[in-house]
């Protein structure tokens, strides 16, 4: 995977800095962004202030064998994150299930700042949180200012048998100069330091991808650089706190689906008003931009972005086969993701090394508004299933 300024491994904040951001430029208050950030974090994240009494006493090392080691061969680093998780928890699933269940994968968000994209249209901290009941886990996020104090929470979390999933600075993490917003699992420490299993089997990670059983060593890094890593991504989405760490616990599991599709059909269609678009809108978006541009646009600014989508919705379609083989509205709907990852392979075919002619540019542009279309019309049909029209 080439790198870029920001590699969207997750798009955590993507949506709260586009919004953020907007607003500011448009009173010129850099408080009012601040505040604005700051105020969403801690209602959709549901911080809990770490305190003392959270810890308790831990062995001097500790590692544990009962947890797979998941890694993903796509920025899918949340949703496997997850997988792993659940797993040690007797729960088996794919990836595909929980991406469905965070709507991780599906609809798309643009990147602030670039003319780019991500076929991810949620926060997916946010996701974590609202998949996890469907799992019969509770999401518990912690958060601190005390580096003293974390650290032993993580191994107090470690000792009492709980993975520890870290959001963090992947490229701060592996020594890349690059910052790439990441999600990994914490199995084990010692005195000086870490395991852990790498969620993605891509650059800088020094793992390939695939599964692992449990009792797997993993991959050692030092406290130091741990924190370091904690509080890059911290700094660069301007928590209002430095460390944060998230395990899961046991909890009741949730069955309706109705807020699934919910969140599906939000990804895939959209609606943001107020910061860069997100959904459909930023297919019809990058067409526009193209058919303006014409073979002056920049070709590798998209390009990692339609291999992502055209590997994304299929997942996504096979996934709502296999899962609702008797559902002829879910059928019509795999249909039209199917089409769309179709249309993503044939505008990367268009694109070649890059824009060769205006005609070219044409082809790519068609190609985007009927992905578009067909994006929306399986948009469409979650509508439907959120409102409940339709056994779900």
């Amino acid at each position: 995977m080439r790198p870029t300024p920001i590699i969207p491994n997750t798009l955590k904040g993507l949506l709260i800095f586009a919004i953020a951001l907007t607003l500011a430029g448009a009173v010129g208050c850099r408080l009012l962004l601040r505040g604005f950030v700051r105020r969403y974090y801690r209602q959709a994240y549901e911080p809990i202030q770490l305190a003392a009494t959270d810890v308790g006493d831990y062995p001097a090392e500790q590692h544990l064998s009962d947890v797979p080691w998941i890694a993903a061969d796509v920025p899918a680093c949340q949703s496997t994150s997850l997988q792993m998780i659940a797993a040690q928890r007797g729960v088996l699933c794919s990836r595909a299930h929980i991406d469905f269940l965070m709507a991780f994968t599906y609809g798309f968000s643009a990147i602030p700042g670039t003319d780019t994209f991500f076929p991810c249209g949620i926060d997916p901290e946010v996701g974590l949180r609202d998949a996890a009941p469907y799992l019969g886990l509770r999401r518990r996020y912690y958060v601190t200012d005390d580096a003293r104090l974390y650290v032993r929470a993580l191994r107090s979390s470690l000792a009492r048998g709980y993975p520890v999933r870290v959001a963090l600075d992947m490229g701060a993490l592996y020594g890349a100069s690059t910052f790439i917003a990441h999600s990994e699992v914490l199995i084990g420490y010692d005195a000086a330091g870490f395991y852990l299993y790498e969620t993605v089997g891509v650059s800088p990670a020094t793992c390939t991808p695939g599964e692992r059983p449990p009792g797997e060593i993993g991959i050692y890094v030092t406290e130091a650089r741990l924190l370091r890593a904690v509080t890059s991504l911290a700094r660069r989405f301007a928590y209002p706190w430095r460390y944060s760490l998230t395990i899961f616990e046991p909890g009741p599991r949730a069955g309706d689906l109705r807020p699934v599709w919910e969140r599906l059909a939000s990804a895939t269609l959209g609606g943001n008003r107020y910061g860069p678009p997100t959904g459909v809108a930023v297919l019809e978006r990058l067409a526009g931009q193209i058919e303006r541009q014409g073979s002056r646009y920049r070709a590798a600014v998209i390009t990692e972005s339609l291999e992502s989508a055209a590997r994304f919705r299929r997942d996504n379609a096979r996934y709502l086969r296999e899962q609702f083989p008797d559902e002829t509205d879910l059928a019509r709907a795999a249909e039209r993701l199917e089409q769309a990852a179709d249309g993503y392979a044939a505008a990367l075919a268009a694109l070649g090394g890059g824009f060769a002619d205006q005609r070219a540019a044409r082809r790519i542009v068609t190609a985007l508004r009927e992905v578009a279309a067909a994006e929306r019309a399986a948009g469409a049909t979650f509508v439907v299933r959120a409102n409940g029209d339709r056994d779900a």
